[in-house]
């Protein structure tokens, strides 16, 4: 009782009635009691939409609507002119892969040309050949592999990105087929997912994204003689229970994080968009201020996502572009709350860009994407910072994006990639460091030859920290442009256990082991026993020079514990010099160099490696004790996909010393470093002259009688 009442106290009446109300609604559901159960009948229409009654009528009326005033949903065929004007080869692959989406053949997540059968079987994960039973969404165990296959695979293609993708291309040509097309496999999904039962409902950030995808589709083919007047009043009832479903199951409780955000942007595309639903005003408050108040608790103090993922931090910042888009098309200006969140979270993406406009995929990705326009690589981020360039009317952001994006003429319309052509470019003057989120970069240049460096100083992650990896004190390395020591990336939630827990382990980061194990310990797919705690030492960023240090606790539960401390001096244009230290105990430990793909490691002579490209250049490595040497690893560019790389390891056997430094320099083909460690003291010598550092431990640093070559 005692328990019971401490957690209704630290809940809150509201929590409480707001779960209670979920509970009562899944009860309901299973019964076949409530309303939103089934799909709305004729009777059931009528009540729910208002203006005409008729399905004609109620076509004409969204024809002819103007309001809101919204992206390339206003003028499809302008956007689609300018889109085969600008970048015609993007308009040619788009319809290309408009028609393979038309004929069944499907490119989702890492997986290409994949077949749901014919009509598509909505139920199926085709790489498993698996299929999830029609059951109420709330009986189904979606993360048993076993028994449904990988449920991200089944959502990716119920999302209905390809629908956006149909519009896109029906705007571009004028074929009604492809409208036809989505007409047809959005009745045969009415059909094959009713309200509440299959996989398909088991998720309420699918619902939203699945609304987001049905509003920009309907849009760009709602003047097609393809858009049967029937269908269109069908899927805007069943976008009355898509809200309603949303309403009802917000992610408060179980996924707070961006299902709670996207299902909240779910919620204001319907409610802002089909004013023909009569409880649209309703969904489009609630929307709206769920994404506001989400706002200091999703995006922490420093403009970084809470959860600590790179690609989630993506995500945030897509869904609070589209609430200022939404905002302004309603003539509403951009929230004040917005003023400060927009920039901070755009800030954080440009520091963390690498020299070849690329992000290092820290944390989980998914592969996934709020909207999918164009296709673009998991760690090309460069739309959503030409979108922020060009609204926020910020040049550092354009400097960041390179060009206009594509994806521009449909967010902004036909005016807007010369909208983010006015803006022009200036180089970012944002901060390296992120000290609350334990961000950390260091770079030299803005240059596509700039030396690059990115470590990882902070917590694992918000809530259960299911989107982190045991990545503390990592590092991702460019080394004169080019990215040579990276983050592995996902590859599965779902899969085994073991390849879930290995793309996520320390073994795969550049960044120590002790005794064989991970920093922080793997519980379920999405939670961990224990987590490392870190700690920051030092930051500090300067002309020419750059220094992190800091430590962390996860290796505190061995027996006798131990703490691992990295310190990292970076001399710009010339060189890394990292010092580990794990103290406290007498295990062997690694320092791991986790290699990207296409990048050779060759141990040298002595304690030495060389990570290369294929031509030659790349990065050198020294170590000033243990064993070197390469051993084989994984990279996952792409959620389903992996490939093939290296790590290189440095190995100190139990007992043989606490303390490794590595040096790392950026070198040509031609270039042979020279490192020597002395007493106290590391001594570099490379074709721009001769540096030593001291390491006599305290912190790292420049000998004085020994100036930095410019």
């Amino acid at each position: 009782m005692i328990s019971l009442l401490a957690r209704l106290r630290g809940r809150g009446i509201g929590e409480i009635r707001t779960r209670g109300l979920q509970q009562a609604a899944v009860l309901l559901e299973r019964a076949g009691l409530h309303p939103d159960g089934n799909e709305p009948d004729e009777a059931r229409l009528r009540r729910i939409i208002r203006g005409p009654s008729d399905a004609d009528s109620l076509l004409a009326q969204f024809r002819e609507r103007r309001s809101p005033a919204f992206a390339a949903m206003d003028d499809p065929a302008a956007a689609a002119a300018r889109l085969r004007e600008r970048w015609p080869d993007d308009a040619d692959a788009t319809i290309e892969r408009a028609r393979r989406a038309a004929n069944g053949s499907f490119d989702l997540l890492g997986y290409r040309d994949l077949s749901f059968g014919h009509p598509v079987d909505w139920q199926l994960d085709p790489v498993s050949g698996r299929r999830a039973p029609l059951e109420h969404w709330s009986r189904l165990a979606y993360l048993n592999h076993g028994a449904v296959g990988d449920h991200k695979v089944v959502w990716e293609l119920s999302r209905h990105q390809h629908f956006v993708t149909l519009g896109q291309a029906y705007a571009l040509t004028g074929d009604e087929n492809f409208a036809a097309a989505l007409a047809e496999q959005a009745s045969q999904w009415m059909d094959a997912n009713p309200p509440k039962l299959g996989m398909n409902w088991a998720s309420s950030l699918e619902v939203g994204f699945r609304a987001i995808a049905w509003t920009w589709a309907l849009h760009l083919v709602r003047h097609s003689s393809a858009l049967d007047a029937t269908v269109f009043r069908r899927m805007l009832g069943m976008l009355h229970v898509h809200a309603r479903h949303l309403e009802i199951h917000l992610s408060t409780y179980f996924s707070p994080n961006t299902h709670l955000t996207g299902e909240a942007l779910g919620l204001l595309y319907i409610g802002t968009h089909f004013p023909e639903l009569a409880d649209a005003p309703r969904w489009a408050r609630l929307g709206r201020k769920t994404l506001l108040d989400e706002l200091p608790r999703q995006v922490r103090g420093d403009g970084v996502y809470f959860e600590q993922s790179t690609y989630y931090h993506r995500y945030t910042t897509d869904f609070y572009l589209h609430l200022a888009l939404i905002e302004r098309g309603m003539g509403r200006g951009t929230p004040k709350p917005l003023e400060s969140a927009l920039p901070a979270l755009l800030d954080h993406i440009v520091a963390t860009m690498r020299p070849d406009r690329r992000w290092p995929l820290i944390g989980d990705d998914d592969g996934g994407r709020l909207l999918m326009l164009k296709p673009r690589d998991s760690n090309d981020f460069r739309d959503t910072l030409a979108l922020g360039g060009a609204l926020l009317e910020r040049p550092e952001y354009c400097f960041g994006a390179g060009e206009p994006a594509p994806e521009l003429v449909w967010l902004l319309g036909a005016g807007g990639p010369a909208r983010f052509d006015r803006i022009g470019q200036a180089e970012p003057k944002v901060p390296g460091g992120f000290r609350e989120s334990g961000f950390f970069v260091m770079r030299d240049g803005w240059g596509r030859d700039a030396n690059y460096l990115i470590a990882d100083c902070g917590p694992l992650g918000g809530l259960n920290a299911g989107h982190g990896h045991a990545d503390t004190l990592a590092v991702e390395v460019a080394a004169r442009g080019r990215p040579i020591l990276v983050d592995p990336g996902t590859f599965t939630y779902v899969g085994t256990a073991a390849e879930r827990n290995a793309f996520r382990s320390s073994r795969t980061h550049s960044t120590v082991t002790v005794a064989g194990q991970s920093s922080s310990v793997p519980g379920t797919a999405f939670r961990w026993k224990q987590r490392a705690e870190s700690t920051l030492a030092a930051w500090n960023s300067g002309p020419g020079v750059d220094y992190l240090e800091g430590s962390h606790d996860g290796y505190f539960r061995l027996v006798p514990p131990a703490v691992h401390a990295r310190s990292i001096l970076f001399v710009h244009r010339r060189f890394w010099v990292i010092r580990d230290v794990v103290s406290g105990g007498i295990h062997p430990f690694e320092v791991r160099w986790h290699a990207g793909i296409g990048i050779q490691v060759i141990p040298g002579t002595g304690r030495d490696l060389r990570f290369v490209g294929d031509d030659g250049a790349g990065l050198y490595l020294a170590a000033s004790a243990g064993t070197v040497s390469a051993e084989p690893d994984w990279t996952s560019p792409v959620f389903g996909g992996r490939e093939a790389t290296q790590a290189g390891v440095t190995a100190m056997a139990a007992g043989a010393g606490d303390t490794v430094v590595s040096v790392l320099i950026p070198m040509a083909a031609d270039e042979t470093p020279v490192v020597t460690f002395g007493a106290g003291r590391v001594r570099i010598s490379t074709a721009a002259g001769v540096d030593e550092v001291l390491l006599d431990g305290g912190p790292l640093r420049l000998a004085e009688t020994v100036p930095i070559q410019s």
